[in-house]
Protein backbone atom coordinates (compact mmCIF):
# COMPACT_ATOMS: atom_id res chain seq x y z
CA UNK A 1 0.00 0.00 0.00
CA UNK A 2 2.76 2.48 0.89
CA UNK A 3 4.59 1.72 -2.38
CA UNK A 4 1.41 2.51 -4.34
CA UNK A 5 1.02 5.76 -2.40
CA UNK A 6 4.62 6.74 -3.19
CA UNK A 7 4.06 6.07 -6.90
CA UNK A 8 0.85 8.13 -6.84
CA UNK A 9 2.59 11.06 -5.10
CA UNK A 10 5.39 10.99 -7.68
CA UNK A 11 2.94 10.71 -10.56
CA UNK A 12 0.99 13.74 -9.32
CA UNK A 13 3.96 15.76 -8.07
CA UNK A 14 6.19 15.70 -11.14
CA UNK A 15 3.69 17.48 -13.44
CA UNK A 16 3.17 20.15 -10.76
CA UNK A 17 6.91 20.81 -10.57
CA UNK A 18 7.14 21.01 -14.34
CA UNK A 19 4.18 23.41 -14.49
CA UNK A 20 5.83 25.72 -11.97
CA UNK A 21 9.04 25.83 -13.99
CA UNK A 22 7.10 26.44 -17.21
CA UNK A 23 5.41 29.50 -15.71
CA UNK A 24 8.71 31.25 -14.94
CA UNK A 25 9.81 34.23 -17.00
CA UNK A 26 12.91 33.69 -19.09
CA UNK A 27 14.79 36.40 -20.96
CA UNK A 28 17.54 36.48 -23.51
CA UNK A 29 20.14 38.50 -21.62
CA UNK A 30 21.03 41.72 -23.41
CA UNK A 31 23.56 44.25 -22.25
CA UNK A 32 22.20 47.70 -21.39
CA UNK A 33 24.04 49.25 -24.38
CA UNK A 34 22.23 46.78 -26.67
CA UNK A 35 18.89 47.36 -24.94
CA UNK A 36 19.10 51.13 -25.23
CA UNK A 37 19.55 50.89 -29.00
CA UNK A 38 16.44 48.71 -29.33
CA UNK A 39 14.24 50.73 -26.94
CA UNK A 40 12.21 53.88 -27.60
CA UNK A 41 13.31 55.42 -24.29
CA UNK A 42 15.39 54.58 -21.24
CA UNK A 43 15.34 56.04 -17.75
CA UNK A 44 15.84 55.34 -14.09
CA UNK A 45 12.67 55.73 -12.06
CA UNK A 46 11.33 55.14 -8.58
CA UNK A 47 8.18 52.99 -8.43
CA UNK A 48 5.50 55.01 -6.64
CA UNK A 49 2.33 53.02 -7.41
CA UNK A 50 0.82 50.05 -9.21
CA UNK A 51 -2.59 50.71 -10.78
CA UNK A 52 -5.16 48.16 -11.96
CA UNK A 53 -5.98 48.44 -15.67
CA UNK A 54 -9.16 46.35 -15.79
CA UNK A 55 -9.97 45.32 -12.22
CA UNK A 56 -11.74 41.97 -12.02
CA UNK A 57 -15.34 41.83 -10.87
CA UNK A 58 -15.98 41.00 -7.22
CA UNK A 59 -14.64 37.50 -6.67
CA UNK A 60 -13.10 37.39 -10.16
CA UNK A 61 -9.83 35.68 -10.88
CA UNK A 62 -6.57 37.61 -10.92
CA UNK A 63 -3.75 36.31 -13.10
CA UNK A 64 -0.05 37.14 -13.17
CA UNK A 65 -0.40 38.00 -16.86
CA UNK A 66 -3.14 40.60 -16.30
CA UNK A 67 -2.04 44.10 -17.37
CA UNK A 68 -1.29 46.73 -14.74
CA UNK A 69 0.26 50.18 -14.91
CA UNK A 70 3.45 50.68 -12.92
CA UNK A 71 3.80 54.37 -12.05
CA UNK A 72 7.39 55.65 -11.84
CA UNK A 73 8.75 59.04 -10.87
CA UNK A 74 11.38 59.74 -13.50
CA UNK A 75 14.92 60.36 -12.33
CA UNK A 76 17.77 60.20 -14.80
CA UNK A 77 16.84 59.99 -18.50
CA UNK A 78 19.24 58.15 -20.81
CA UNK A 79 17.21 58.11 -24.02
CA UNK A 80 14.13 60.08 -25.04
CA UNK A 81 14.36 61.33 -28.63
CA UNK A 82 10.70 62.42 -28.70
CA UNK A 83 11.00 64.46 -25.48
CA UNK A 84 8.08 62.73 -23.71
CA UNK A 85 9.90 62.10 -20.41
CA UNK A 86 10.68 64.80 -17.86
CA UNK A 87 12.73 64.50 -14.69
CA UNK A 88 10.42 64.39 -11.66
CA UNK A 89 7.31 63.59 -13.74
CA UNK A 90 5.24 60.47 -13.17
CA UNK A 91 5.14 57.97 -16.01
CA UNK A 92 2.86 54.94 -16.41
CA UNK A 93 4.49 51.82 -17.82
CA UNK A 94 2.12 49.00 -18.83
CA UNK A 95 3.29 45.49 -17.99
CA UNK A 96 2.04 42.13 -16.76
CA UNK A 97 1.07 41.88 -13.08
CA UNK A 98 3.53 39.21 -11.98
CA UNK A 99 7.21 38.55 -12.47
CA UNK A 100 6.37 34.94 -13.43
CA UNK A 101 4.75 36.46 -16.54
CA UNK A 102 7.71 38.80 -17.09
CA UNK A 103 5.95 41.69 -15.36
CA UNK A 104 7.98 44.46 -13.79
CA UNK A 105 9.09 44.01 -10.17
CA UNK A 106 6.55 45.34 -7.68
CA UNK A 107 8.90 47.06 -5.24
CA UNK A 108 7.21 50.31 -4.24
CA UNK A 109 9.86 52.91 -3.46
CA UNK A 110 12.65 51.06 -5.32
CA UNK A 111 14.73 52.51 -8.13
CA UNK A 112 14.70 50.63 -11.43
CA UNK A 113 16.39 51.09 -14.79
CA UNK A 114 13.80 50.78 -17.56
CA UNK A 115 14.08 50.35 -21.30
CA UNK A 116 10.59 51.07 -22.60
CA UNK A 117 8.73 50.81 -25.88
CA UNK A 118 6.00 53.15 -27.12
CA UNK A 119 2.89 51.38 -28.47
CA UNK A 120 -0.59 52.82 -28.95
CA UNK A 121 0.37 56.09 -27.20
CA UNK A 122 1.47 54.17 -24.08
CA UNK A 123 4.79 53.11 -22.56
CA UNK A 124 5.30 49.35 -22.25
CA UNK A 125 7.97 47.44 -20.37
CA UNK A 126 8.70 44.09 -18.81
CA UNK A 127 11.14 42.29 -16.57
CA UNK A 128 13.42 41.53 -19.52
CA UNK A 129 13.60 45.23 -20.41
CA UNK A 130 14.61 46.39 -16.96
CA UNK A 131 17.67 46.31 -14.76
CA UNK A 132 18.90 47.71 -11.49
CA UNK A 133 19.54 51.43 -11.41
CA UNK A 134 23.19 50.75 -10.54
CA UNK A 135 23.75 48.49 -13.57
CA UNK A 136 22.11 51.02 -15.88
CA UNK A 137 24.23 53.88 -14.54
CA UNK A 138 27.46 51.91 -14.83
CA UNK A 139 26.74 50.74 -18.36
CA UNK A 140 25.39 53.96 -19.85
CA UNK A 141 27.39 56.76 -18.28
CA UNK A 142 30.38 57.92 -20.29
CA UNK A 143 33.67 56.10 -19.60
CA UNK A 144 35.46 59.35 -18.67
CA UNK A 145 32.74 60.27 -16.16
CA UNK A 146 32.78 56.75 -14.65
CA UNK A 147 36.61 56.83 -14.49
CA UNK A 148 36.60 60.24 -12.78
CA UNK A 149 34.01 59.03 -10.27
CA UNK A 150 36.07 55.88 -9.60
CA UNK A 151 39.31 57.75 -9.02
CA UNK A 152 37.73 60.36 -6.74
CA UNK A 153 37.75 57.98 -3.79
CA UNK A 154 41.35 56.84 -4.29
CA UNK A 155 44.22 58.39 -2.57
Amino acid sequence: MSRGLAVAVLALGIPLLAADAAMACSCVPLKPREQIKASDAAFIGRLVAVREVNPPAEGGLIGSGDPVDYVYRVGRIYKDPAGRLHRGARVRVRSARGEASCGLPNGIGKLRGLFVERRHRRWHGNLCLSTTARKMRRALESPTRAAARGSAGCG
